[in-house]
């Protein structure tokens, strides 16, 4: 998001510039993945560490010129400014980010009937959204529990929702995510996302092959109906 007035019209116009963003976090990794597709050192860009609460602030004050930030605090900033790239944009340029579900070997292993309910469970949610996009209004059910459960306005949950994209089992199972071996999207982008928080000083280590830690085996076992 670059600020109204600041004179930023293309990635290449951040020079010279104050960008905000929360450092450590998706909107960090993908700041910097950006300016690396546009040839631009990140020494170029004055990169200023805030929370979210403190982007807004200093937003209004006039003190940034563009922040890479989530909801709420987008929604605010957007506002007085225009969006120049988005995380969905750079995802697809190969750099994604996605919200994961972690269990570990040994729960996956004594619970098994869990697992092949859990998924069919969240496919289901998954399906309803992407199946009736147009019945998700502030004032439907779905809608006000997440805003419940989230402390946000049920009006902005759509919006919010629509940033989003939820793959179908037969997405998930697919080179694109969980197929794939070391080769595939999700090991990929785990890769990728621990080297950056190795960088960050975060993590002291990343594994040399992150597809030993990306199972699509129960995806695929819901898909075949297996169970």
């Amino acid at each position: 998001m670059v600020r109204d007035g600041a004179g930023i019209e293309a990635p290449q116009d951040l020079r010279g510039k104050r960008l905000a963003v929360p450092f450590a976090s998706t909107t960090h990794f993908h700041t910097l993945f950006a300016l690396e597709q546009f040839g631009i050192e990140p020494g170029e860009v004055t990169i200023l560490d805030m929370q979210p609460e403190q982007i807004v602030t200093a937003w209004k004050r006039g003190d940034i010129d563009a922040a890479f930030v989530w909801d709420p605090a987008l929604g605010e900033i957007k506002k007085t400014g225009k969006v120049l790239i988005t995380s969905g944009l750079l995802s697809r340029w190969g750099k994604a980010t996605f919200d994961g579900i972690v269990a570990s070997k040994s729960f996956v292993a004594a619970n098994p009937g869990f697992m092949c309910a859990f998924i069919k469970t969240i496919a289901a949610a998954d399906a309803a959204y992407r199946d009736h996009v147009d019945d998700w209004t502030p004032d439907s059910a779905p809608v006000r529990a997440i805003a419940k459960a989230s402390g946000g306005n049920p009006d902005d949950v759509p919006r919010v929702l629509a940033l989003y994209n939820f793959p179908t089992l037969e997405e998930q199972a697919s080179r694109r995510w969980l197929g794939g071996g070391a080769r595939g999207g999700a090991a990929r982008a785990l890769a990728f996302t621990a080297e950056f928080l190795k960088e960050q000083k975060k993590i002291p280590t990343v594994l040399s092959d992150y597809a030993t830690v990306v199972d699509p085996e129960w995806v695929e076992k819901v898909l075949a109906g297996g169970c």
